[in-house]
């Protein structure tokens, strides 16, 4: 319950559940190279991986629309503030939509992996190289991530609270946006710190070695056309 709570895990049968972890990591750092790097119209392509794969694994879009308001006003502020800094429509929507792209994308690996899942697998990927501090380093990946859903629970809260008083966002924007941001960060930063004390509390160690998820056949071919594909995308960027 505290992972569905807390990282939005839901234990579903279903591809992405049945990645492995470091699979659908590498996918995800593969997929926000590319687009991040995109020209204008390849970004509107792009955009449509990742709702194909959240149609599906059936990602429950009502929920996930309605917490991620945040982000979706934050798309509109830089589509806005890019289009009057160019004039160009398209370059600036593009920036706005490569941006709700990635949010998507990690959605769905926080929306399919229990963060515990990632922070072995990932642990155990590294410590070949790094030895235990690898495991360190997989924790604060494990709660960076955890802070996606935290943030968008924190939104859609102070959403809610701030209709509930009859706060117009649309006369004050800039000020709305201002104080909304200040209590969202706020709130988020109580949450993580209760988040963080209860991992203590259990006598969580950073650095105590943890065992690997499976791979499977289908995994290696996914991390070699992930890392195949985003050198052979930079490659001919540079041609």
């Amino acid at each position: 319950m505290a992972e569905a709570m807390i990282f939005h895990y839901r234990n579903d049968d279903n591809i992405l559940t049945r990645m492995n972890p470091n699979a659908k990591l590498v996918a995800l750092l593969s997929y926000s190279a590319i687009i991040s790097s995109a020209e204008r119209y390849e970004v509107f392509v792009l955009a449509v991986m990742p709702v194909i794969v959240a149609m599906m694994i059936h990602l429950p879009w009502h929920r996930y629309l309605k917490e991620s308001s945040f982000f979706i006003v934050l798309a509109a502020i830089m589509w806005l503030s890019a289009y009057f800094h160019s004039s160009d429509f398209i370059s600036s929507a593009a920036s706005a939509v490569a941006f709700l792209a990635m949010v998507l994308a990690s959605v769905l690996l926080t929306d399919t992996t229990m963060p515990d899942e990632l922070s072995r697998s990932l642990g155990s990927a590294l410590s070949h190289v790094l030895g235990r501090y690898a495991y360190a380093l997989s924790s604060l990946m494990e709660i960076t991530l955890s802070m996606i859903p935290l943030i968008i629970d924190s939104a859609a809260g102070m959403l809610e609270a701030r209709k509930a008083r009859g706060a117009s966002f649309i006369s004050h924007p800039l000020s709305s946006l201002a104080e909304l941001s200040s209590s969202i960060l706020s709130d988020i930063f109580d949450k993580a710190e209760i988040y963080i004390d209860a991992l203590y509390s259990r006598g969580y160690d950073t650095s105590s070695g943890r065992y690997c998820a499976e791979y499977r056949r289908y995994d290696w071919l996914i991390i070699a056309s992930c890392i195949v594909i985003t050198i052979a995308w930079f490659i001919f960027r540079e041609v």
